[in-house]
C-alpha cells in the first residue's frame, strides 16, 4: 500500500536558530536522544463500517515503525448512540492497536450525548463512563502500552483521568479534555458547573505541564485536544468573561477564551517549541495561530489541524530533540475504504 508524503513542515527551536545566526554553537545535549515518530489521528472510527479500516490503519502505522499513536478524540459518528454498546466496541478497536495509543475525548464522545439522536444521555454521566472504560490505569491504550501521568493523581482533580501527559523524545505530550461545541459551555440559566470545573482543571493541568517542561529542560510541549479553539474570532480584543455573557449575549461567550490566553502566556515564557494538535472539519493545515500582545505572530507556537472522519489519511509527527527542527509533520496516505 502506497504511503505518500503530502506536506512537510519544520519548526526550529529559537535558541538554536539564534546560535546559528550569531555563529555560536549551542552545546550538545548531555544524552543523545534519537528522533521519535508519532502518528496523529482524530475522529476515527466514526461508524461501524470504519472499524476494520481503522484497525488496518493501526497495523500500517506499526509497519511504519511509529512509536506512539495520538488520538485527538472522536470515536463515534455525530448521530450514533452514546450507549455502552458503541463505547465498548470502539474501546476494543483502540485497545487492540499494536502500538501504544494516547486518546483524549471529543465532543461526540460525551459532550453532545444529550441530543435525541444520540440517546438523550446526561453528558457528565457519559464522560464518567468514558473515564471508566478508556482510562482505567495509568497507561496508554494498545496491546503495547506506555506509562502516563494522569491529573487524577491530584486529590483536587481526582475525576479527571482523561487529562494525561508523558515524555517521549525529550518533549512533553499533554492530553486535555477540550471538546468542540464551544468547549461544552452551556447557555442555559444557572451555574455552568461542568464547564467551570473542567476549565479550572485544564488551567492547572496546562500550567503544571509547562512548569515540568521548563524544570526538565525539554525541547518542546505538544498540547492535544479535540476542539479548534477558534483563534480567528477576535478573542484578543475581548475583556474578561463575566457571569452575564451567556445571558445577555446568548451564544457569543467564547468557551476557549481562557485556554487561548493561558497558552499565549505560557508559551511566551517558554524557551522551547509548542505544538498544538486538534481535529478540523476543514482538513489538514499548519499555521502560527497565536499573536503576542503587540500583535506579532509567536514563532514558537505552531498549530497542526488534523483531517477527520476517514482512515484514508493520517499525520506523521517526527520529534528530533536537540535539532533546529524539533517538530516535523507530514500528511500521509492511510487505508482506502472497502
Amino acid at each position: 500500500m502506497a504511503v505518500a508524503a503530502v506536506c512537510w513542515t519544520a519548526f526550529a527551536a529559537p535558541g538554536l536558530a539564534h546560535a546559528a545566526r550569531t555563529g555560536r554553537v549551542a552545546p550538545p545535549p548531555s544524552a543523545a536522544v534519537q528522533p521519535v515518530r508519532i502518528a496523529l489521528i482524530a475522529d476515527v472510527p466514526q461508524w461501524p463500517a470504519a472499524e476494520a479500516d481503522t484497525a488496518a490503519l493501526f497495523d500500517l502505522m506499526a509497519n511504519q515503525q511509529m512509536a506512539l499513536i495520538v488520538h485527538a478524540g472522536g470515536i463515534k459518528g455525530d448521530t450514533e448512540s452514546c450507549g455502552d454498546a458503541v463505547l465498548n466496541v470502539r474501546q476494543r478497536v483502540l485497545d487492540e492497536a499494536p502500538l501504544p495509543l494516547l486518546y483524549v475525548p471529543g465532543e461526540n464522545d460525551w459532550a453532545e450525548c444529550q441530543k435525541p439522536v444520540n440517546g438523550e444521555f446526561d453528558a457528565v454521566e457519559r464522560l464518567n463512563r468514558l473515564r471508566e472504560l478508556y482510562f482505567p490505569v495509568d497507561a496508554t491504550l494498545g496491546r503495547r502500552t506506555l506509562p502516563v501521568t494522569r491529573q487524577s493523581d491530584q486529590a483536587m482533580f481526582r475525576s479527571y483521568r482523561e487529562n494525561a501527559r508523558m515524555v517521549l523524545g525529550n518533549v512533553l505530550i499533554v492530553g486535555m479534555n477540550l471538546p468542540g461545541d464551544n468547549n461544552h459551555y452551556r447557555t442555559e440559566g444557572g451555574r455552568n458547573g461542568e464547564f467551570e470545573d473542567r476549565r479550572e482543571a485544564n488551567r492547572q493541568w496546562l500550567s503544571r505541564a509547562f512548569s515540568l517542561a521548563e524544570q526538565r529542560d525539554l525541547d518542546g510541549v505538544v498540547v492535544v485536544g479535540h476542539a479548534d479553539p477558534m483563534f480567528g474570532n477576535g478573542w484578543e480584543k475581548r475583556g474578561k468573561p463575566t457571569l452575564f455573557d451567556g445571558f445577555l449575549r446568548r451564544g457569543t461567550r467564547d468557551g476557549y477564551l481562557e485556554f487561548k490566553r493561558q497558552l499565549r502566556e505560557l508559551a511566551g515564557k517558554y524557551k522551547g517549541q509548542v505544538l498544538l494538535v486538534h481535529a478540523s472539519d476543514s482538513g489538514f493545515s499548519v499555521d502560527k495561530p497565536l499573536r503576542d500582545a503587540a500583535g506579532k505572530a509567536m514563532s514558537n507556537v505552531t498549530r497542526v489541524a488534523l483531517p477527520v472522519g476517514s482512515p484514508s489519511r493520517w499525520t506523521e509527527l517526527t520529534v528530533s530533540p536537540g535539532s533546529r527542527a524539533v517538530f516535523q509533520v507530514k500528511l500521509r496516505d492511510g487505508v482506502k475504504g472497502n
